[in-house]
């Protein structure tokens, strides 16, 4: 009983990973970009962070902290090292 409350616990937060997934690819995809145009600009990741305005930045840790969105963060980071290897 307690291994079948756990595999369903486990299946229930792949199944939420998996619809979080394409938000969280996004997310990525955007703050690469965002790096992207900083690093063109002349300017370094902390300063992405400190021209962020407080709404951004709450987002930012919760998207990239919140331990709902781990396994879809990492799916994310894997799929998008794939999607992207060729580019760096």
């Amino acid at each position: 009983m307690g291994l079948t409350i756990f595999l369903a616990i486990v299946g229930v937060y792949f199944i939420i990973s998996l619809i979080l997934l394409p938000f969280q690819y996004r997310f990525l995809i955007a703050l690469k970009a965002e790096e992207a145009k900083n690093r063109r600009k002349g300017r370094k990741q902390g300063d992405m962070y400190d021209r962020m305005n407080a709404g951004e930045l709450s987002l930012h840790g919760n998207m990239q902290g919140n331990p709902l969105f781990l396994l879809a963060n990492i799916m994310a980071s894997i799929l998008y090292r794939i999607k992207h290897a060729n580019k760096n």
